[in-house]
């Protein structure tokens, strides 16, 4: 008889990736909040008018349609996390390990958005905000 596991960990949820970056493979870490453990951790790093692409780990791949973004930008429980819904309109694995993924924000001028807005020649830069995707169940009207 198997019994269900229930994770009882006392430190964040850790994912961890390596980004292909021209000739070389830049690793990224996602601390994933308490709370969060079950949401997919991500890089963002592009962001244009229409949308933002996400980096993740290729395991297990992105195929829900509707997600909740929520960006972390520190390990302190009182930093803000800014959030939108977004819409997974493609993906493609980079490598074995990581897959990139293009979304578009379903709600225009969200906290999320408005604040990556103000980052974008720091995501250029490869200086790149961490997030969460957090699943979203869609209801069939």
């Amino acid at each position: 008889m198997q019994t269900e596991q229930i994770d009882q960990r006392r430190s964040p949820r850790v994912e961890f990736f390596l980004v292909p970056e021209e000739h070389e493979q830049l690793p990224v870490w996602v601390i994933k909040p308490e709370g969060l453990a079950n949401a997919r951790g991500g890089v963002v790093v592009n962001l244009s008018e229409a949308g933002l692409q996400i980096l993740a780990s290729a395991e297990p791949p992105l195929d829900a349609q509707h997600y909740e973004l929520r960006l972390l930008l520190g390990e302190d429980e009182g930093v803000p996390l800014f959030s939108a819904d977004v819409r997974r309109v493609w993906s493609r694995p980079l490598s074995q390990l990581v897959q990139l993924s293009g979304f578009e924000f379903t709600t225009p001028n969200s906290e999320a958005e408005e604040f990556l807005q103000a980052q974008t020649a720091q995501i250029t830069a490869r200086k790149w905000v961490r997030c969460v995707l957090v699943e979203r169940m869609t209801s069939l009207s």
